[in-house]
Formats: structure tokens, sequence, C-alpha cells
């Protein structure tokens, strides 16, 4: 008896073993596989735009922008493998499309694009170029953005004038537009309207700056939360790069300490002196300091 459970357990060893064996052996069979193969030509912009790629995560990076065959849209795309590109100049390109799966993989189909050949290269600026890639989604969860409720501190003898003028003065609160950052992926920014439509864009240039260079009004509404360093967010266009459209002194700050083992988060203040602008615009208010602060939201 004891003989037959015995040679049953070791039968039953074998028979997983084998079956073990079986997969293994099948799945390295079956390795990558090719599931679609195509060639066709495309029409590369002359200037990269921002865009998000997806690759098991959502990726902010600089794409290229071209028209497939017949198309008259630019669309996205991402790498070209064995593709030279030079800013500046638009090509008409031969590449393969090539799908392939391979369940080893953590994500287990993927499709390559890979340059074939250069048909043309023409130094010039493509036409009808759209202000990016980016999808209204990818804005909405994942960019920072300036809040434009902003908050301020008035010392002067007429506050009535002032504070008149900064609650009604649309530009203040950008005129029911939204800036969007796309830091820390990169350092563009973007002027959306409610539609989701790009009023204007550009670079956003950071600068380092001591805390001793910040003028005494900012004393009259501190920052919120712990500070961690100072600086300066000059926005400018590619148009007028030495000229921002907005300018203003930053403070980088933690939130409240925790125990958690979670990131720590961090908030990012801007500040504008506007005790000058004031002292012209109302003579007779005797202002000694006006003081204007934003924070940017979805840090996270």
């Amino acid at each position: 008896m004891k003989t037959n459970v015995f040679f049953g357990m070791l039968l039953m060893e074998f028979l997983t073993i084998a079956g073990l064996t079986a997969c293994i052996d099948d799945n390295e069979e079956e390795g990558r596989k090719v599931t679609d193969y195509k060639e066709y030509t495309l029409t590369v912009a002359s200037a990269k735009l921002p865009g998000v790629v997806t690759s098991g995560y959502n990726l902010l990076a600089d794409v290229y922008a071209v028209k497939k065959e017949q198309s008259t849209e630019w669309e996205a795309q991402g790498s070209i493998g064995k593709f030279e590109y030079e800013e500046g100049y638009e090509y008409q390109i031969r590449i393969s499309e090539t799908s392939y799966l391979d369940y080893s993989m953590g994500d287990p189909a993927w499709t390559e694009y890979e340059l074939l050949e250069v048909i043309s290269k023409e130094h010039k600026d493509s036409d009808n170029l759209p202000p990016h890639f980016i999808p209204d989604w990818y804005f909405e969860e994942s960019c920072p953005y300036i809040n434009p409720d902003f908050a301020y501190a008035i010392e002067a003898d007429q506050k009535e004038d002032i504070e008149n003028d900064l609650k009604t003065n649309a530009s203040y609160k950008f005129g029911g537009l939204r800036y969007y950052i796309t830091f820390p992926a990169t350092d563009d920014w973007f002027l959306l309207d409610a539609d989701m439509h790009t009023v204007e864009q550009g670079t956003l240039i950071r600068r380092g700056k001591d805390a001793a260079e910040f003028p005494e009004s900012y004393k009259l509404l501190p920052p919120e939360s712990q500070v961690l360093g100072h600086g300066q967010f000059d926005f400018v266009t590619n148009a007028a790069p030495d000229e921002p459209v907005m300018q203003y002194d930053v403070f980088i700050c933690r939130q409240s300490l925790s125990k958690s083992v979670a990131p720590q988060k961090f908030d990012i203040w801007l500040y504008k002196d506007l005790t000058a602008y004031y002292q012209t615009k109302y003579p007779e208010a005797n202002v000694k300091a006006a003081v204007i602060r934003y924070v940017i939201e979805n840090l996270d």
C-alpha cells in the first residue's frame, strides 16, 4: 500500500514538472511575434511640438508633427528609429510600422517605427501647425495652473480706490482665462480659454533669487507654509524671449510636516509688488505698500 502511495506521489510530481516544462517551452516558442507590418510615407514638420506620449504611463514630451499620405491634418508622432531629425527642415520620409506581441513583457503589445528612407529635406517653416498636441484631459488632470483667486495686502492712507481697482480690473484674474504650466516635465506655459483653446503660449524661465532681493511689501502677506527657497518666474513667448508677458517673485514652500511616508507636498506662491504702480495711479492715497499673491494649484 505504501509503495502504491509513493509511486502515486512520484507520478504526480513528474506530471507537474512535465506540465510546467511544457508551459515554459510553449512560452519560449512563442516569444516575440510580429502581429502587423506596414510601410508608408510621412511629412515631418520643421518643428517639434509639446504632446503626450503614452507607453504604460503618460509622458509629456516634444513630439514630431506629421502628416500621413493623403492627409491634410497634422498629428502627433513619438519616436522614429534611425531618424536624424534637424529642426527647421520639413521632411518627406518613408517609415515602417511594426506591431509586436510578447506576453513575457510587462506591456505585451507595442508598436515601433523606423526610418526606411529620407525622400526629401527642405529648409522651411511648416504651414498651419497646431500650437500643441496636449489633450484637454491632460491639462485638467496633470498640469499645474495659476489660481486666479489672488490675495492682496495694502498699506495706504486711502485703500478704497486701490482695493476697487484690484477687484474690478479683469487683468488680475487673467481675463477669465487660465495659465497652465507643464513643469516639471517641460517649461512650457499655455493660456487657455474656457473651451480649452490656446490663446497664447510660451516658455517659463525659472531663475534663482535671494530673499534679500524681495521688496519689504511681501512681509505684509507672508506665505502660508514653510519657505524652502526663492526664485523668479518669467513667462516669455518665442517671439519676444527678452520681454516677459508676466514676471513674478516666487516662494517655494513645504506644506505642514507629517509623519506619513507619503511624498512631501509643496506650494509655489507667486508675488508681485504693485507699490510703485499704485503710487503713480493714486498719488493722493499715500501708498506705502501694495502686493498681490497667487498660488499654483495641481502640483501633486
